[in-house]
């Protein structure tokens, strides 16, 4: 095989794998699909990059919460306020990471206990988080 038609294959791998993981395939939530799985072990290093590219992308484009902005101005003189913002921030990220495929055994028990804490604030997040 020419080098040229190596590079072609190579470019083209990476393409079709960096778009199984812009569509949601990332750790636990891989695709069942062959052409995923090949790819995904012939290429572990771009796998993880573009993974680790599309969560910055997902937590940049969620950085801003407008439930969380509205926390803001509810009882502001509330010497809590700052541990309660934080919980809440901790909630989306742990949302967030959830839906791109990451953690295991620990954080889903994190995720559930931290959702019967705030369950309003869940119920917001899942309608914020576009991921």
């Amino acid at each position: 095989m020419s080098e040229r038609a190596y590079d072609f294959e190579y470019v083209n791998d990476l393409r079709i794998l960096k778009r199984f993981v812009q569509a949601g395939s990332f750790g636990y939530k891989g695709f069942d699909d062959e052409v995923f799985r090949r790819l995904s072990s012939r290429y572990p290093e771009a796998y993880a990059a573009f993974g680790k590219e599309r969560k910055q992308d997902v937590l940049e484009k969620s950085k801003r919460s407008p439930y969380i902005e509205g926390q803001k101005d509810t009882y502001p003189n509330n010497p809590d306020k700052p541990f309660y913002l934080d919980k809440l921030e901790k909630l989306k990220t742990l949302m967030i990471l959830s839906k791109l495929g990451y953690g295991g055994r620990e954080m889903s028990m994190a995720l559930t206990n931290a959702k019967r804490t705030y369950p309003e604030a869940a119920a917001a997040f899942e309608e914020e988080i576009e991921v």
